[in-house]
């Protein structure tokens, strides 16, 4: 029997699995998300993805969607009680034979979102309800590399967070890093360079006038497919367009804490997530997070450092790992404290950046770049 194997908070993942192809899956809900990525055999008529209410197509099947190559459409239909739905048909196959692809379902409050090679091919509205969904059932001829699922379960809403004490963590007392072997007042106490940070470089941006480090200009306000306005008042913003803006409830104070789960794109040359004085970025940054994963001559690097008044700030590079990879999803929290910002990622301590500026001017969060979010929340 095939598992999905669980590799983060809400995030589970099989590889190398054989077809037919049946896994049990946890609850599903709106912005849960399966990828599945494949190649089509050399002689491939077909294949299916089916969301069953039991292991395969004999039960109920709540969403079947099935290119069919040898009569050149996608058929995509439901079944019930033995007997299949009206067809919805796409006469543009999206796939050809002996060739690689992936297919992302996202699920929403109204349907699947069907996108193949990251271009929207279908929209199926929901017939039957997603909590009907226990299975995952593919079949034809291809191979499958890899499924992935993302439940829409993000880090913001596991019962662990790696900023809150944890019963039986360092014997309960209170702590302000749970990751690392130091005591806390090594890890965070006042020393200029935690961690045994090393004075940061004054390369990069140096303090001096840059070009905007993007160039995409002001980011329109959140909003498009799968926008939950909610999130403005402590809800998730679930798929959320990129660029995206958000303004933070309430504002930033020490305690508040911001969630920002995606995955990121799989050619990725760099993303940043921004904490920002206004809506756009030209204000000032107190803390702009730049990922670097394949960007010049650099690979896998992330800068951090601030801009006021026009002028970047000098950059603080040195972090304990690396948790960003094409097509890989992540959940990043951000921390506020009084006069520094702490960012962990995948449950683990990332890096603290010393505020240059007062905590209370940051308005805004701005995340640009080479990834696609699936849920921002706000705490």
């Amino acid at each position: 029997m095939a598992y999905l194997e669980q590799r983060g908070p809400g995030f589970y993942e099989s590889s190398h699995v054989s077809v037919p192809y049946s896994v049990q899956l946890p609850g599903l809900q709106p912005g849960s998300e399966i990828v599945v990525e494949g190649k089509t055999n050399d002689h491939c008529k077909g294949f299916s993805v089916n969301f069953c209410a039991g292991p395969n197509m004999d039960s109920d099947v709540v969403f079947h969607y099935n290119p069919r190559l040898e009569q050149g459409r996608v058929v995509s239909n439901d079944k019930q009680r033995g007997n299949w739905g009206p067809e919805e048909i796409d006469a543009h196959v999206p796939f050809q034979r002996d060739q690689n692809f992936e297919i992302r379902f996202k699920i929403s409050q109204h349907g699947y979102e069907v996108i193949v090679h990251n271009s929207p091919v279908h929209n199926f509205k929901h017939r039957l309800a997603i909590e009907r969904v226990s299975h995952l059932f593919i079949t034809g001829d291809i191979s499958v590399k890899k499924v992935q699922l993302t439940t829409g379960q993000s880090f913001g809403y596991s019962q662990y967070n790696p900023y809150q004490p944890q019963p039986g963590v360092y014997g309960g007392q209170p702590q302000g890093a749970p990751y690392g072997s130091q005591p806390q007042a090594a890890a965070y106490g006042s020393q200029p360079q935690p961690y045994g940070y090393s004075q940061p470089p004054q390369g990069g941006y140096g303090g001096q006038p840059q070009p905007q480090p993007y160039g995409y200009g002001a980011p329109p306000q959140s909003g498009g497919y799968g926008y939950n306005p909610a999130g403005q008042s402590g809800g998730p913003i679930v798929n959320p367009p990129v660029p995206f803006t958000g303004a933070i409830p309430g504002g930033m104070y020490p305690g508040k804490m911001i969630f920002v789960s995606g995955v990121v794109n799989p050619n990725a040359q760099r993303f940043s997530i921004n904490l920002v004085t206004g809506n756009t970025e030209n204000h000032d940054f107190g803390l702009h997070m730049d990922v670097r994963i394949a960007f010049g001559s650099e690979r896998n690097v992330i800068v951090r450092t601030n801009k006021k008044g026009g002028a970047w700030g000098p950059e603080e590079r040195q972090a304990p790992f690396f948790p960003f990879a094409p097509n890989g999803n992540f959940d990043v929290t951000i921390l506020a404290e009084q006069n520094s910002i702490k960012v962990a990622a995948n449950n683990q301590h990332l890096f603290e950046f010393h505020l240059r500026s007062p905590l209370q001017e940051i308005n805004h969060v701005l995340v640009m770049g080479d990834v696609r979010l699936t849920q921002v929340r706000f705490q």
